[in-house]
């Protein structure tokens, strides 16, 4: 049997292996970034509320009744 025939069976078959794994590592990466993504999103809206709050003119006439 030709040995540069099997060694080239053998080459192929690890590099399939590794190229699925790839893939997988990478789809796994996706569905991460997605949940971080929608975490960054929620964050955002916080600060917006949180920044409306703040400007308000309520806001400023209660620190004023607080320092009375």
């Amino acid at each position: 049997m030709n040995y540069a025939f099997v060694f080239s069976i053998i080459v192929v078959i690890v590099l399939a292996r590794l190229y699925r794994e790839h893939l997988r590592l990478k789809a796994s990466q996706s569905e991460g970034s997605s949940a971080a993504q929608s975490r960054i999103d929620a964050l955002e809206d916080r600060v917006r509320t949180l920044e409306k709050i703040v400007t308000d003119d309520g806001f400023d006439l209660k620190r004023e009744f607080d320092k009375l």
